[in-house]
């Protein structure tokens, strides 16, 4: 996938989804509105063209990114087009959005939107008292055809954005949405006058893994190793790979002493035990951190500047360790930049 299928998708869900809006604006058929409302409603509608249509559509294009925000906008349409008193989305088993009155199970239509390998989305509807007109069910068959296409590539387009911000070995965000988000943070940091702090996670050693065991083992370790900052960290830390080994997290209302405190939970966790890798074998891996909190007017070039050299001393000291920059003792007990070099 590429940005330019991305683009194609987003164009083409636009489109879909235009069409949408025009049938639900231009159509009569609904079954519970009279001829004459019918009529006004038409004739409010006969001035507007598909690039008025797709300016209005474009609005909530930004909730379509996510196939989960476009299942109720799916839904809405398509009740509301069919006259339909009710709706519901299942979405793998579970579901994720209704409408109207969905309690009398008598004469619903549904409709698979994706098979189960897409997700396995299934649209429901149920109709007014007097049922579903042979229009309305045609309708119904139509609408739901464009809505599978407007839901396929809005999953398109949320796996390529997934893509180009998400490091395909380890699952984190990769170097440039890492950065994109300390810029973010910062700028909120400075605003609220509220902490930030920055940690640089390098593995030790880690060509003699590489070279000893292989590229496949290596590459087991670096995910073993994201999927222990996953589990210690918080939802709003963000943790990303900048490049080979190396590793970044970003702790916003955190400062240098609870940042370090959390790095050095990090190095002990990592080092204290060994990784068995898939053909058996075992190896101990460690890592040395750097970490630095954003001081007033300091830009995030700064910041990675001043983390840098901590990572930097951490090595020289012995590695398996975490230094804290500015390089000063954090208090009676402390154990950073005191690692088991």
């Amino acid at each position: 996938m590429n940005w330019g299928l991305a683009t194609l998708a987003l164009l083409t869900t636009a489109v879909t989804l235009a069409l949408l809006y025009l049938t639900v604006r231009s159509s009569g058929i609904g079954g519970r509105r009279p001829p004459q409302h019918r009529e006004r409603r038409r004739r409010r509608q006969s001035g507007r063209d598909l690039r008025e249509a797709l300016a209005l559509v474009g609005n909530a294009l930004a909730a379509t990114h996510n196939p989960h925000a476009l299942m109720p906008v799916i839904l809405s349409v398509i009740t509301e087009a069919t006259g339909a008193r009710g709706g519901r989305v299942f979405d793998e088993g579970a579901e994720v959005a209704w409408v109207g009155d969905v309690d009398d199970e008598r004469g619903v239509l549904t409709f698979d939107l994706a098979d189960a390998d897409a997700g396995g989305t299934r649209l429901l509807l149920y109709p007014a008292n007097e049922g579903f007109s042979g229009e309305a069910r045609t309708l119904a068959e139509w609408l739901a055809s464009q809505a599978a296409i407007a839901l396929e590539n809005a999953r398109l387009h949320h796996a390529v954005q997934r893509q180009a911000i998400t490091d395909e070995l380890t699952g984190l965000v990769n170097r440039r949405r890492f950065f994109e988000a300390l810029a973010t943070e910062i700028a909120r940091a400075r605003e609220l006058g509220r902490p930030l702090s920055l940690v640089l996670a390098d593995l030790d050693e880690f060509k003699r893994v590489n070279d000893r065991f292989g590229h496949p083992a290596g590459d087991e370790v670096l995910k073993e190793f994201a999927q222990l900052m996953r589990r210690h960290i918080r939802e709003v830390d963000v943790a990303g790979r900048l490049g080979g080994e190396e590793f970044a997290l970003l702790l916003p209302e955190t400062d240098l002493r609870g940042a370090a405190a959390g790095a050095e939970r990090l190095r002990r966790s990592l080092g204290g035990g060994s990784l068995t890798l898939t053909t058996g074998e075992e190896l101990s891996v460690t890592a040395s951190f750097g970490v630095a909190q954003l001081e007033p007017g300091q830009s995030g070039d700064e910041l990675l500047r001043r983390c840098d050299l901590a990572l930097y001393r951490a090595k020289e000291e012995g590695r398996d360790r975490v230094v804290a920059e500015p390089l000063e003792p954090l208090g009676p007990g402390a154990e950073v930049g005191r690692g088991r070099g």
